[in-house]
């Protein structure tokens, strides 16, 4: 029974101790201001940030102990001491970025995530006909508009059988006409993401797509571009049917600035890539 206890008490004490953050060296004379306030118990956590970059301006970064310290500090202190970290980090230094999103239903799990609520961005396309309307394909988490520049979002594939969104494209002439790849197909929408349809001919349906790129020609509408597994695809009919251009694994395209008669092509072959 002694034995009993002393194994479960050794077990409940490790377990304390992983669970808690160590620290290195406090009694270092050679720790950058940084460490020493970060260290701190009462540490302010926008003090600490503005000494980090203070020190890697006026020093080579080069990763430690520390950095990852910091880094894992950065992490628990959004968790369970101010869930708006990024604001401060913001106030503090306007070079950061903020998160705008887009968010899934999972926003509020700060216990289970670093990031929570957010969505793995694939791809991002910003309307030329109204600026402030956004257009983001995700990892996991479909694809989804934004009419106010990333402040609030609407998940516009609720009812498709799509979860990773690689490429969208978006009319230059109506911001609710938008084309999407998933599930291994080309989604059309009419109605900025209310209604979809499988565009494609039935030779071009017929294969399994993994497509990573949409273009449309910036003088012509109806004249789409499509990067694919199965080579590059092209459209004179707003992607009802298309042409095989280019064989291979095609993996980006996009248009000359300067000329839209010139069309540029990344092409994968074998574990390198042709342009």
């Amino acid at each position: 029974m002694q034995l009993y206890f002393t194994l479960l008490l050794l077990f409940f004490s490790n377990l304390l101790f992983g669970q808690l953050e160590q620290k290195y060296d406090l009694s270092s004379k050679n720790l950058p201001y940084w460490v020493t306030l970060m260290y701190d118990e009462k540490s302010d956590v926008g003090n600490v940030i503005q000494e980090y970059e203070k020190f890697y301006r006026e020093n080579e970064f080069k990763k430690n102990k520390y950095t990852q310290y910091y880094k894992r500090w950065l992490r628990d202190f959004s968790r369970t001491s101010n869930p708006n970290l990024e604001n401060i980090i913001n106030n503090e230094n306007s070079n950061h970025w903020t998160c705008v999103g887009p968010f899934d239903f999972d926003q509020h799990a700060e216990s289970r995530s670093y990031a929570p609520g957010a969505a793995h961005v694939y791809t991002v396309e910003q309307s030329v006909q109204s600026p402030n309307v956004i257009y983001a394909g995700t990892a996991t988490a479909g694809a989804w508009r934004s009419n106010d520049l990333g402040s609030n979002w609407t998940l516009i594939t609720k009812n498709l059988p799509v979860s990773s969104v690689y490429a969208i494209e978006i009319d230059f002439s109506n911001d609710s006409i938008v084309y999407i790849s998933g599930n291994n197909k080309l989604y059309k929408s009419i109605d900025s993401g209310q209604n979809w349809i499988i565009v494609g001919d039935s030779l071009f349906n017929s294969l399994n797509h993994s497509i990573k790129d949409i273009k449309l020609n910036p003088d012509d509408n109806q004249h789409l571009f499509v990067a694919s597994n199965h080579g590059l695809f092209v459209s004179n009919n707003g992607g009802y049917n298309f042409n095989n251009i280019i064989n291979g694994i095609v993996q980006e395209i996009e248009f000359c600035p300067s000329s839209s008669d010139t069309i540029y092509a990344v092409n994968q072959t074998g574990d390198s890539t042709e342009f």
